[in-house]
């Protein structure tokens, strides 16, 4: 079977494939290209009339190959008169002034009086840039094609291209640092089936954001700057993990708490995780509690997690105890016993539709488990946000709804005094 060739998919380089993308999009609609102008200058240019793009080659020419276009800007909008828009993006590479001034040169010679420069790349450079010139990331321009994307088909086409293009880039080791996309919500469920690839893209989208997250870092001792995991594997699973390390974490992150968010099939798990190595002062102060201490702490954490689940309509309390053991540092685990169930049966709930019944056998067994450990044994508190019953999943503010979900758990970080109270 022939596999058919991306229609933007016309050259070599990135960035080339990129803009391409773009331009198609934006001369395809003219109605998204005018929006385009007037979302670069953040107003409409005065006395510009109907607008044209072009790309790699002057107003007015016949296209050139690639390789002959090096000295032109990688697009060209312009009204046919006096006023343009010089477009020069960037992905790897670094953008250079000398080549920006030759590009305003050239459109000055063409007869344009009115000329503007836009530079698009991952992360805006540090050095000064040429006055006037705007410059775009490429997580905006994505951003501003998903909002667009409602009403333009060719929008959401380029806004797709561009995520398959970053995990693409990212595969291939191309896109090493920043992203060509920008965080939008976790885009599975019914319509949506899950994989590995778009999991793992949205996963680090996520993470890098909640890395940011203020509240975070000052009432759990997130680190922003620790490192999480090294390399991201699982595409034989149907779930992906990622992970935040807190302040004062030995290199080593199972022995020490962290905040833990797993892409999973069919839901998000959010958990503060309490990992099977912990140093043994951390799990000796959480048995200390004894069985009825550790059901108030539960019922503390069980209470703000409910808030969370009233904020996000279909989200859950979770705990859960896992038995696991791996034949390789880099292979699936094998799960020997597994424990998990919505916190909320341990205390019952009248308020949730329907009502959650009490069964408070389950949290015993956890604190048992926790209690007489004998084998490999982690444990996770939070919350579960399943794609089918929680609508926010797809969208970007489900990322309050997770650090919300870790920021409940303090009492647990509390108990083993790693904030204070």
């Amino acid at each position: 079977m022939q596999i058919m060739r991306n229609v933007f998919d016309q050259y070599e380089q990135p960035e080339n494939r990129l803009t391409h993308a773009l331009a198609t999009a934006l001369h395809e609609d003219s109605g998204l290209l005018r929006s385009f102008v007037c979302w670069t200058f953040g107003k409409p240019p005065r006395g510009v009339g109907p607008l044209k793009i072009v790309e790699q080659r002057l107003p007015g020419e016949l296209e050139r190959e690639e390789r002959e276009a090096s000295g032109i800007p990688d697009a060209w909008i312009h009204d046919e008169e006096s006023w343009c828009l010089l477009i020069e993006s960037k992905v790897a590479s670094s953008l250079e002034n000398d080549q920006l001034r030759r590009h305003a040169r050239t459109a000055e010679r063409r007869g344009f009086m009115d000329v503007n420069l836009l530079a698009i790349g991952i992360a805006k450079p540090k050095g000064a840039l040429p006055s006037g010139l705007r410059f775009r990331r490429w997580p905006e321009v994505y951003e501003w094609l998903v909002l667009k994307a409602q009403t333009s088909a060719w929008a959401r086409r380029t806004a797709q291209y561009f995520e398959v293009a970053e995990r693409k880039l990212a595969q291939e080791g191309y896109l090493k640092e920043g992203t060509l996309t920008t965080f939008t919500g976790f885009a599975f469920g019914r319509n949506e089936p899950y994989s590995y690839l778009e999991a793992k893209r949205q996963l680090r989208l996520a993470m890098d954001e909640l890395r940011e997250n203020r509240s975070l870092a000052d009432r759990l001792g997130m680190d922003p700057n620790g490192k999480s995991r090294g390399a991201i594997t699982g595409s034989q699973s149907d779930a992906i993990w990622d992970y935040l390390p807190l302040n004062g974490a030995p290199e080593k992150f199972t022995q020490y708490p962290h905040l833990t968010l797993s892409v999973q099939s069919d839901r998000l798990v959010t958990v503060v995780s309490v990992p099977n190595g912990i140093q043994p002062r951390l799990r000796k102060r959480i048995v200390e509690l004894g069985p009825d201490g550790f059901v108030d702490l539960a019922k503390e954490i069980g209470e703000r997690l409910s808030a969370v689940s009233r904020d996000y309509p279909g989200a859950a309390p979770h705990i859960e105890t896992l038995q696991r053991r791996y034949p390789s540092q880099r292979a699936e685990a094998i799960y020997d016993a597994r424990i998990e169930f919505d916190l909320r049966t341990a205390f019952g709930d009248d308020t949730a539709k329907p009502r959650v019944k009490r069964q408070p056998q389950w949290l015993k067994a956890i604190y048992d488990a926790t209690a007489n450990r004998g084998s490999n044994l982690h444990l996770g508190i939070g919350a579960i946000f399943p794609y089918a019953r929680c609508s926010a999943t797809g969208e970007r503010k489900i990322l309050d709804g997770i650090a919300e979900a870790w920021l409940s758990c303090r009492p647990l970080l509390q108990t083993m005094g790693l904030v204070n109270r």
